[in-house]
C-alpha cells in the first residue's frame, strides 16, 4: 500500500476504535450493527456512531457503513501493526503484563510509519545481530550497521533498586515517544522530546500537572547534566551502554537521575535506568 493519506492523519484513532472497525468488519450487513457494536465493546451507541459516520466521511467506509478499499486496506494495516507491536515489545523484553499498555499507548500516540519504520529498524538489528549470547557492544556498531542518520527508537524509563523486578519510572511520563538517535561525524546522541506530565499528589490526593526539569546521565561514574535545547533533551551515546541480547535484539542503556517542575515534595528527584532498543 503506498504511504499516504489512510494512516497518516493527525488524530491518531484510540484501541476502542480500530475494536469498532474490527467488529464491522465480522458483521454482515444488516439493520443494527451500530447498537451491537455499541453492546460488544461496552459504549455507548453515540460513540460508536460519530465514529463510524467519521470514517465514512473520511473514505475508508461508504454510506452503509461497508468498508471500502481504503478502509480494508486501513483497518488490515493496524490489525497486523498490533500484532508486530505484542511481538516487538516481547523481543525487546518488556514484561507480558504490560505488553497491552505499552501498545495501546504506542498506536494511541505515535503515527503509523513511524511504529512501522522502528519494528522494520529492529527487525534489521535482529537479523544482523542474530546471535546465541549476549555480548556488550561498543558504540561503533552503529556506524557499521545504521550508519550516519537520524533513527526513531522506542525507550522506557524505568525505577532502580526494585526487590520484584523493574516497574515504570513516573519520569517515563515525561517524555514523547519515539525518542531519535542522531548518529553522524558532527554529533552521536539520544534526543528525548519532553512533554506535558501529570500526577497525583500523595498528601491531598489533587491533581499535578508539569514537566521534567532536569536530567543527570551517569558517565564514567560521574553525573553530567543533560543539555535541554527548544525542549528536546540530549545524551551523548558514548555515556550508554549497548547490549546484544540472545535473537539479535540491540539494547541501549544508561543510569539517570531525574527531576521534575511540579510538586518537589511529592516528585523529588529519583534515579532510574533509561534503555532504548534498536
Amino acid at each position: 500500500m503506498k504511504k499516504g493519506e489512510s494512516f497518516k492523519r493527525r488524530n491518531h484513532p484510540t484501541m476502542m476504535q480500530i475494536q469498532y472497525l474490527i467488529e464491522l468488519e465480522k458483521m454482515e450487513k444488516k439493520r443494527g450493527r451500530v447498537a451491537m457494536i455499541a453492546e460488544i465493546c461496552g459504549v455507548n451507541h453515540g460513540s460508536v456512531s460519530r465514529y463510524l459516520k467519521a470514517c465514512s466521511e473520511n473514505g475508508y467506509l461508504n454510506s452503509d457503513y461497508e468498508f471500502t478499499g481504503l478502509g480494508k486496506a486501513y483497518i488490515k494495516g493496524y490489525i497486523k501493526l498490533i500484532e508486530n507491536l505484542k511481538v516487538y515489545l516481547h523481543n525487546i523484553g518488556v514484561a507480558d503484563r504490560e505488553i497491552l499498555l505499552n501498545v495501546k499507548d504506542m498506536v494511541e500516540n505515535i503515527d503509523y510509519y513511524t511504529l512501522s519504520s522502528m519494528i522494520r529498524n529492529n527487525q534489521k538489528i535482529r537479523s544482523i545481530y542474530s546471535v546465541e549470547k549476549k555480548e556488550i557492544l561498543s558504540k561503533n556498531f552503529l556506524a557499521e550497521v545504521l550508519g550516519h542518520g537520524m533513527w526513531e527508537v522506542y525507550f522506557m524509563i524505568y525505577q532502580m533498586n526494585q526487590q520484584h523486578g523493574c516497574s515504570i519510572s513516573m519520569a517515563n511520563r515525561g517524555f514523547k515517544k519515539p525518542a531519535v538517535l542522531r548518529h553522524n561525524k558532527r554529533v552521536s546522541w539520544l534526543e528525548l522530546s519532553i512533554c506535558e506530565m501529570t500526577a497525583k499528589s500523595r498528601v491531598n490526593g489533587e491533581k499535578m500537572t508539569g514537566h521534567l526539569e532536569s536530567l543527570k546521565y551517569e558517565q564514567n561514574g560521574m553525573l553530567h547534566l543533560a543539555q535541554i535545547r527548544d525542549g528536546k533533551l540530549r545524551i551523548p551515546l558514548e555515556a550508554c551502554r549497548f547490549h546484544r541480547r540472545q535473537g539479535g535484539e540491540v539494547k541501549g542503556m544508561i543510569p539517570v537521575t531525574t527531576t521534575c517542575n511540579v510538586g518537589r515534595t511529592h516528585m523529588p528527584e529519583s534515579t532510574a535506568l533509561l534503555v532504548f532498543w534498536l
